[in-house]
């Protein structure tokens, strides 16, 4: 689960003292070692009133030292890694995206390619890791969600006397368009449903396999071909930041959201609400759409899915089914 931390409070704005640079830069050398992370936490994202306060009062370095990551284990592999691109790497994102190749490793890492490289920084947001989806979902991993190459830490040195730990992933760098950096106007609508059907199918899959990705937006879907599709791989979905490992937060309620159950896209994707950042791609009916692509589902449906699942106030009775 991610904090992505806002300005307005801050040491830095409330001093009118600048962050340190991001350390991060072209060809820069990165000696990671691996790692195992703890069990994801089960804590909501919003800071409490004494972080508030530690916030105004103490500056961001000073904060990473005072809480450093999670610990985890630390296992024997290591990797030397070159960054050759960065692909987002500024203040205020909840992670940091580099693109890197494999100098050495002692693990089974593929060399002579990119590589992704998620860094949780601590100096530029608060981050709980998202790895427990990756694991969760392995079956996919290459086709419809990234392929995952461990969890890693990386020590950065803070006025070359002390350091801090910073946590990070190592993924398959999808070759592809991110689906926001596309003019839906340039596809037909035939073709823009043919992408709208992948994207449901793809998180209906992972659904089953009981992961939330909860964060199912133009920006986290990659299209790795074009219609007419004729891949075994046509889309993928990445950024598992915010993702519910067995579809719920919290254990004690997994069972009433019928972990490994298949819901039906009628039930979940039926609701145009739910379509945050997808409106100018869609321009036809989309409850008629639904329903004829997805009416052979229809028999599966109970009652009790119909009132978890359904369309109608879905929220307010999962926060009522929460309460009870």
């Amino acid at each position: 689960m991610t904090t992505i931390l806002s300005d307005s409070d801050s040491y830095n704005t409330r001093f009118n003292i600048p962050k340190p640079r991001l350390p991060y830069k072209v060809d820069q050398h990165l000696s990671v070692r691996a790692h195992v992370p703890p069990e994801p936490t089960n804590s909501d994202c919003c800071l409490k009133f004494e972080a508030r306060r530690e916030r105004e009062s103490i500056d961001p370095v000073g904060r990473c030292g005072k809480h450093p990551p999670l610990p985890g284990v630390f296992t024997s592999g290591a990797a030397e890694l070159k960054t050759v691109r960065l692909v987002r790497a500024a203040d205020g994102y909840s992670a940091q995206l580099l693109a890197v190749r494999v100098l050495s490793s002692d693990i089974n890492l593929p060399y002579n390619t990119d590589l992704l490289v998620k860094k949780y920084d601590p100096l530029h947001s608060d981050h709980e890791q998202d790895e427990a989806a990756y694991a969760k979902l392995a079956d996919f991993q290459g086709s419809l969600i990234p392929r995952y190459y461990g969890s890693f830490s990386l020590s950065l040195s803070i006025d070359g006397t002390s350091s801090r730990e910073v946590r990070l992933i190592l993924l398959e760098f999808v070759p592809g368009t991110c689906m926001v950096d596309l003019d839906p106007s340039k596809f037909t609508q035939s073709e823009r449903q043919a992408i709208m059907k992948e994207v449901i199918d793809a998180e209906t899959t992972i659904y089953i396999h009981d992961v939330a990705h909860n964060d199912i937006h133009p920006r986290n879907v990659i299209l790795v071909s074009f219609p007419p599709f004729d891949q075994a791989r046509n889309i993928v979905l990445v950024d598992f930041g915010v993702a519910w490992v067995n579809r719920v937060t919290f254990p004690k309620f997994q069972e009433q959201f019928l972990l490994g159950v298949p819901i039906s896209p009628l039930l979940r994707w039926i609701d145009i609400e739910r379509l945050s950042g997808f409106d100018n791609w869609i321009d036809w009916d989309w409850k008629l759409w639904v329903e004829h692509n997805y009416e052979h589902t229809r028999g599966s449906i109970t009652e009790y899915m119909q009132e978890v699942f359904g369309p109608r106030d879905r929220g307010a009775r999962q926060k009522a089914s929460v309460k009870d």
